[in-house]
């Protein structure tokens, strides 16, 4: 059985997670983007990180 406050741990962790995915995806929905976060905790960081690159870039050329 998984002790409580590793438990705990774990919720705050993924938490913040979604919340730094959601900053770094400024300008877009911020509820998808934290279920995002939520759902997929540290691999959306680079998701959101990619799609604001790519905006730039495409920002850059027009």
């Amino acid at each position: 059985m998984i002790d409580f406050p590793l438990l705990i741990i774990c919720v705050v962790l993924t938490f913040f997670s979604a919340l730094i995915t959601t900053y770094i995806a400024q300008g877009r929905p911020f509820w998808r983007w934290f279920i995002i976060g939520m759902l997929l905790p540290y691999v959306s960081i680079f998701i959101a990180m990619i799609v604001a690159y790519l905006d730039q870039k495409k920002e850059k050329q027009a």
